[in-house]
């Protein structure tokens, strides 16, 4: 039967596998539980099936045992009556229903069997679809944290590859001299500064002298 198969196939994945080997799991992921789902669907709608032909089994074989007890109640009524004949067409009849009896025993043996074994493979299906139901948030974590660590190793080895270790070398060079050429300028500036300090000092104290020696002139103590 196909379900039959397609739930054999179903039972037999293994789905931390099978998303291993996807493209996208959690596309994959989706798309297995929709698979289980419907082969659910169908597989539960053919066990109703065939729970309804063992039940139409049992009810014959229900009927047939029953007529052959109602023949066989004949059968002793007219051997009551010493009716010898309608005796042994009750017991004809009988024994017809005691052979349909023996067939539709052995049907709903069958199909007891077959009812038992499909319903035994839709539990362990719905089992499983649970499993993967429950464990989905659980699974697409998982493949998260693979595919973040991926991405780091990548990051890595890129870094490895585009060594920028000299780059960043010469920047720190670039911003030193700066630096240093700021503090050289800041240097100049201030020599510049001291200078004119002295210079200014310098007029100021000439000024001062002869207006010293202007002084002593006018009051009459000039030097020789």
């Amino acid at each position: 039967m196909g379900i039959l198969d397609r739930l054999s196939t179903l039972l037999r994945a293994n789905i931390n596998d099978m998303l291993d080997s996807a493209e996208d799991p959690e596309v994959m992921l989706s798309q297995i539980l929709r698979d289980m789902e419907g082969e659910i669907n169908k597989a539960r709608s053919q066990v109703a099936d065939m729970m309804a032909q063992e039940r139409l089994y049992r009810d014959d074989l229900k009927a047939e045992q029953d007529k052959a007890r109602h023949m066989e109640e004949r059968a002793m009524h007219y051997v009551r009556q010493e009716n010898d004949s309608m005796a042994k067409e009750a017991l004809k009849r009988k024994a017809d229903s005691d052979a349909n009896t023996a067939v539709l025993q052995t049907q709903l043996q069958a199909q007891t069997d077959m009812v038992t074994r499909l319903r035994g493979q839709l539990d362990a299906l719905e089992d499983k679809y649970k499993e993967a139901l429950n464990n989905r948030d659980n699974l697409l974590a998982r493949h998260h944290r693979v595919e973040a660590r991926k991405q780091i190793d990548q990051t890595v080895r890129d870094l490895d590859v585009n060594d920028y270790s000299n780059d960043l070398a010469r920047m720190e060079r670039r911003i030193r001299m700066n630096e240093a050429r700021q503090g050289a300028e800041a240097e100049l500036n201030s020599d510049g500064d001291d200078a004119d300090d002295r210079f200014d000092t310098q007029e100021r104290n000439t000024q001062i002298d002869q207006d010293l020696a202007a002084l002593k002139a006018r009051m009459g103590m000039g030097g020789e």
